[in-house]
């Protein structure tokens, strides 16, 4: 227990540093660029770190025997992550890498972003807010899309770096529906870290061209294609997961069970 206590004090800290530095990646070595990737991971990894530590158990461990069943259900998932990926614009060159040589450190900023992330609004703060809800009607529904939409607001802070009112309301719309998608996924599953893995892979695809290429447009009409077949393709697949996971009392899987969340 004093182990978190100061672990909950250092995440305090962690997380005014990050704001802080965000304001000034000078602080780093390295050319601009270089600089503004470790800004954006040196201070989520700390983060990142001492979530972990506060929530060790339930939150972070997933249930035995249910990985490749929980794999194939995220699967769907996982397509929207590949989708982000600009295969059409860095084959026909209109986008391209120029700073192979960050790719590691790029890399490791995807999985840090991620990791928080997760940790924070599906293994966080959504159980939260499931006991916080518990024995109203639609529980479940109400907790995803709340958390969603603290994902998604949290988003608007971009202003302050100088992003377009228009770019971060559209960023904000776009991470409220993933926040649905992580949140029903982590609630079936129970695996924080499959989440991780699809919002890795999401970032990657998304952020490969604006941190380590040129200035080239990425989201041409083949990106958009292969986004609006998966998503849509995802969005049946989470609308009728949650159905069936609400309908079933928070079991999903055979033989059923009852979620680890319903029983705090």
């Amino acid at each position: 227990m004093k182990a978190r206590k100061i672990a909950a004090v250092l995440l305090a800290v962690a997380s005014a540093a990050l704001i802080v530095l965000s304001f000034f990646p000078s602080v780093f070595p390295g050319d601009a660029r270089t600089a503004r990737l470790l800004t954006e991971t040196l201070p989520r990894l700390c983060v990142s770190a001492l979530l972990l530590v506060l929530l060790w158990g339930r939150e972070v461990f997933p249930p035995r025997g249910l990985f490749w069943r929980s794999l194939l259900w995220s699967l769907p998932c996982f397509l929207v992550a590949f989708a982000n990926f600009p295969y059409s614009a860095l084959i026909s060159g209109s986008a391209r890498i120029v700073r192979w040589e960050l790719l590691p450190l790029f890399l490791l900023k995807c999985i840090a972003v991620a990791l928080m992330e997760e940790l924070c609004f599906r293994a966080a703060l959504l159980p939260f807010l499931r006991e916080k809800l518990r024995g109203k009607r639609g529980e479940f529904f109400l907790s995803v899309l709340l958390s969603a939409a603290v994902f998604g607001a949290v988003h608007l802070f971009n202003l302050l770096f100088g992003a377009s009112l228009g770019a971060t309301a559209l960023q904000v719309g776009y991470t409220f529906l993933l926040g649905v998608m992580f949140g029903v996924m982590y609630c079936v599953t129970e695996n924080v870290w499959l989440c991780v893995s699809v919002h890795t892979l999401f970032d990657i695809g998304g952020l490969i061209v604006t941190d380590l290429g040129n200035s080239g447009a990425f989201q041409d009409v083949v990106f958009w294609c292969l986004t609006a077949a998966a998503g849509v393709l995802c969005a049946v697949h989470i609308v009728l997961s949650a159905c069936l996971y609400a309908r079933r009392g928070g079991r999903f899987f055979f033989p059923f069970r009852t979620l680890r969340l319903s029983r705090r």
